[in-house]
Parts: C-alpha cells; structure tokens; sequence
C-alpha cells in the first residue's frame, strides 16, 4: 500500500467516523457531523485519526513540574530581591557574606534546573510508572528543591556552633 492510498482510506475512515457522531473539532468545537473534507468547516483546522489514552495520569508529573518551577522562580526572585542591593552596596565586595550568598542561590538555581530537565527528559518513563511509583517521585521531586536550599544554610549553622 503507497503513502497516498494510506492517507486516501485515513480520509475515508474519518469521514465514516464523523458521518455517524458528533464530535466537537479540537481546535474551535464546531460539531464535525457529516463533513465532507478532512478541514473543518469552521476554523480550516486539518483533522486526522489518533489513538489517545485516558490512562496517561499526568498529575504526579504536573505536580513535580510545578515544584520545581516554583522553586526555581522563587530563587530567581530571591536573587534579584537581594542580589542587587548587595552589588550595589560598596562594602559588597571585602564581606566574606558575598560569597557565601552567592555560592547558595548558584547552587540552588543550578540544582533547580537540573531536577527540572531530568524530569521533562525523562517524562515518557515517568508516566510509564505505576502510580504509587508515580506518587513518590512527586514527593521527591517536591523535597530534593527544599533539600538543596537548606543544606548549606544548615552547614553554615553548625559550623558557627562547633
């Protein structure tokens, strides 16, 4: 079977599918009962045939997302909030304080954006996982930001206490 013939009986089976039902176009929800094209009459959107799933479970992914870009937007803020009036300041650069600010929102924000590529990288495996597998990486997603962020504030407070 050619490339044409394929798409040609695609055409067909759509047609055959919309003859009978109404289904809203995906792009402006005009109802597709009947047409005579592969566009729709409305809006010209080009229509074909999928197979979709409703098991895709995308809400523990939605949530890690979400955490990590909080996370990496609050240390953006945070770093601009905070970040210009120590550089603006003249004492910025003889404070030892300088470096140590730096070196944790730099960390922050590389961690941060790390975590966020891996899970957009690695996103098919992700949803492939069970569940409860699903869940936990949500969690750890969720976590590993604010472990990163109070790791060196808590190094700095226990080596002022030894």
């Amino acid at each position: 079977m050619s490339p044409a013939d394929n798409d040609q009986s695609e055409a067909e089976l759509l047609k055959a599918l919309l003859a009978e039902r109404d289904l809203p176009c995906p792009v402006c929800g005009y109802n597709l009962r009947a047409i005579a094209s592969t566009n729709c009459p409305e809006c010209g959107a080009t229509l074909d045939l999928r197979v979709g799933s409703t098991d895709l479970k995308l809400g523990p992914w939605v949530v890690s997302l979400l955490a990590l870009s909080l996370s990496l937007g609050c240390v953006a803020l945070y770093t601009i909030i905070t970040g210009i009036p120590i550089l603006l300041s003249p004492y910025a650069r003889d404070s030892p304080g300088i470096f140590t600010w730096f070196a944790i929102t730099l960390t922050f924000g590389v961690g941060c954006t790390l975590l966020l590529w891996r899970l957009i990288r690695t996103r098919k495996k992700f949803w492939a996982k069970p569940r409860k597998a699903q869940c936990r990486s949500a969690v750890l997603y969720a976590l590993l930001p604010s472990a990163i962020l109070v790791s060196p504030v808590v190094i700095r407070l226990l080596s002022r206490m030894f």
